[in-house]
């Protein structure tokens, strides 16, 4: 049986951190950059499947916390070409996926068994991308994200850890927004443990969620993100917790939750659910170590 994997798009922030992920098993895993296959071409994506006897794809393509236009269309499009290179190929394939697709629900908590109702363009575009695959093949996992602590590119994360070690005026951010984040690294590893259970037998498709264990708002991850700073002389700047109204809110144009269950990914693949507080200090110190790099 053949035991390869492609991952498309390793070059983005969250496909760099799942190929990493492999980079301690024995499984082949394939990574070509766009300029040496078009993911959204499926005829391209069938010949490069058969040609490698490719079993397992992992599809990272125009993955983003907040994607832009041409990232949702690149989601759709890729995802099409998937599902018809995938089911003529024989293929499995792990979708990732976000939170984004509820929000109309007005829930504090997402189950895989809710029906999606996203709130925006880019929630509408992470459930076509689902809907296609769905259509298309019987063997697929739509991986669900909440908040993802990632510290490379422009991640909201990263975007954070910049803002407070940069002198400016005071930060706002608010009690009003709840995730259940995890490192990308979880993700990575999580994706790599989906791939090896798949290759062993596993059956279990469909949607599927990730996140840590402990709820929180936006305004907690900043507060101790705030104090590990802190603590290494890093921290320049203020900042305060503040209600938003309705209109600002709507703005963000996102669920109020991120959180979700992760039920079947504890159940059917062994998920052993984690807290986001777990490495953030050493996420945070990699951050830093690495802008020290990047200044000297």
């Amino acid at each position: 049986m053949a035991t390869k994997v492609l991952i498309i798009d390793a070059v983005s922030s969250l496909g760099q951190a799942i190929y990493q992920a492999f980079e301690s098993t024995t499984l082949a895993v394939l990574a070509p950059v766009r300029s040496a296959l078009d993911w959204t071409d499926a005829a391209a994506l069938l010949a490069f499947i058969q040609t490698n006897d490719v079993s397992i794809v992992v599809n990272t393509a125009g993955w983003s916390e907040a994607p832009t236009e041409a990232q949702q269309q690149e989601l759709v499009l890729t995802a099409t070409a998937l599902g018809e290179a995938a089911r003529a190929g024989s293929c499995s394939v792990i979708q990732l996926s976000s939170y984004r697709v509820f929000g109309g629900e007005n829930k504090s908590s997402y189950d895989e068994a809710d029906t999606p109702q996203p709130i925006s363009a880019a929630g509408e575009a992470f459930l076509r991308a689902e809907q296609v695959l769905a259509a298309s093949l019987e063997h697929y996992i739509c991986l669900r994200l909440s908040w993802v602590l990632d510290i490379t590119g422009n991640a909201i994360f990263h975007r954070l850890l910049q803002d407070l070690t940069t002198p400016g005026p005071e930060l706002v951010v608010t009690h009003q927004r709840r995730g259940a984040p995890l490192s990308a690294m979880e993700v990575g590893r999580v994706v790599r443990a989906m791939v090896q259970q798949i290759f062993c037998g596993a059956e279990n498709w469909g949607a599927i969620h990730l996140a840590s264990g402990d709820p929180c708002s936006s305004a907690e991850i900043t507060e101790v993100v705030a104090e590990i700073l802190a603590r290494k002389g890093a921290l320049q700047r203020e900042w305060r917790a503040e209600a938003l109204s309705v209109e600002q809110l709507e703005e963000l144009g996102e669920p109020d939750s991120a959180v979700l269950t992760v039920r079947r990914c504890r159940d059917n693949f062994g998920y052993q659910v984690k807290s986001w507080r777990q490495g953030l200090s050493h996420l945070v110190r990699i951050w830093l170590e690495r802008q020290k790099e990047n200044w000297d």
